[in-house]
């Protein structure tokens, strides 16, 4: 019973990220928990913060019953198995608590079992994709390849995903997709593509997942290539939501936990911010269907012999633009074009304001200056 009340604890803990961590009638969220922290980690993952904090700050909330250094190796040891982030400001680490996904869940590529893929995708598909989804600021934005968007339209920069590769000064890493991983683990092969190895990240974020093994490090020409077969191989560009994404993630509708679990609102596309959306030009469209076999959000459909974009699933990748043979497709600015914040700290300032006002966030604000959790 202590057992399970501590990893209890840790679920309302983890709820209070800017994207929650909801309770279930299944418990499938303790199950999750039991399954990748030991009850000595979830006790000390109670004491971490949202925002990232020094050993010696985590340790004033547990001493006397475990000294610094203890503290010290365990938040290292529990950053190295993908439970807590890990970051460094001048030269020294600083330790804060993991939202699931993007979060912890991405991080398990050497510890996923069958048993976790089944409880995590029970989870993706329902209490959690009800906390992840939304209307407002999304944890990821949709772009389409550069190719897609005519050169004389007005684009700004940050939909141009090889631009900022190009200017980026990296480094630059690749891993496997834990959600094609995933899905093997459970018998079903990926219907879109034979990749794996291209979830992509940037900057600090490719030298953290480098540094704990489960990434590889590439060269900027590396990862523009990848790019490149994302959209050969029919996948979604979906970096984090902001002007200098630290993570671009290429995706299938089968397998994406991300697609997955939208494809199951009525009208997707709402929970997704994307700046374009397709539109067909019926004298050139012969309905080949090609548009359809990319399409990973099911917005294609057929017209009585020409093709029509579903606008309420239309999430303006571009998939569909740069293979259509009759040149009868094309992106056009969305109407409601939403401008992403500017870096990581931004983007969660903003879910967090969202999610709690000025009154919750000014309780977030007095709790961080007074150096308690939160």
């Amino acid at each position: 019973m202590e057992s399970q009340t501590v990893y209890r604890k840790l679920q309302q803990h983890l709820d209070r990220m800017p994207v929650g961590f909801p309770a279930t009638e299944s418990g499938v969220e303790i199950r999750i928990l039991r399954q990748l922290f030991t009850a000595a980690e979830a006790e000390l993952a109670l004491q971490a913060s949202a925002i990232p904090e020094p050993a010696s700050t985590i340790h004033r909330r547990v001493k006397p019953r475990m000294t610094l250094a203890e503290v010290t190796t365990a938040l290292e040891q529990m950053a190295d198995k993908g439970l807590i982030l890990r970051n460094e400001a001048k030269g020294k680490p600083l330790y804060g608590k993991l939202m699931f996904a993007v979060g912890f869940y991405e991080r398990q590529l050497k510890r996923l079992t069958p048993e976790l893929e089944r409880d995590c995708r029970e989870y993706l598909l329902g209490a959690f994709a009800q906390a992840f989804h939304s209307r407002k600021t999304t944890q990821l934005r949709v772009v389409p390849v550069n190719k897609t968007i005519a050169t004389e339209r007005n684009v700004a920069t940050y939909a141009g995903l090889r631009g900022y590769v190009e200017s980026s000064g990296g480094p630059f890493a690749t891993m496997t997709c834990i959600c094609r991983h995933g899905r093997e683990l459970q018998g079903e092969k990926c219907r879109q593509t034979n990749l794996k190895e291209n979830c992509l990240t940037l900057g600090v974020a490719a030298r953290e997942m480098v540094r704990i093994g489960q990434a590889r490090s590439i060269s900027r020409e590396e990862m523009l290539e990848l790019l490149d077969i994302a959209d050969r191989e029919g996948l979604v560009l979906q970096p984090e939501n902001t002007k200098s994404p630290l993570f671009v993630c290429c995706c299938c509708g089968c397998c994406c936990g991300v697609l997955t679990s939208a494809k199951q609102f009525p009208q997707p596309a709402e929970y997704f911010s994307a700046n374009f959306q397709a539109e067909v030009d019926a004298d050139l469209c012969d309905a080949c269907g090609v548009c359809q076999s990319r399409c990973q959000m099911d917005a294609l459909l057929d017209g009585g012999g020409k093709m029509r974009v579903d606008h309420a699933r239309c999430i303006g990748c571009g998939l569909c633009v740069t293979t259509c043979p009759s040149g009868a497709l094309r992106l056009a600015e969305n109407p409601r074009r939403k401008v992403p914040p500017d870096d990581t700290r931004a983007l969660y300032v903003r879910l967090l304001q969202e999610r709690y006002g000025p009154w919750g966030m000014a309780k977030l604000g007095g709790r961080k200056l007074l150096g308690m959790k939160f």
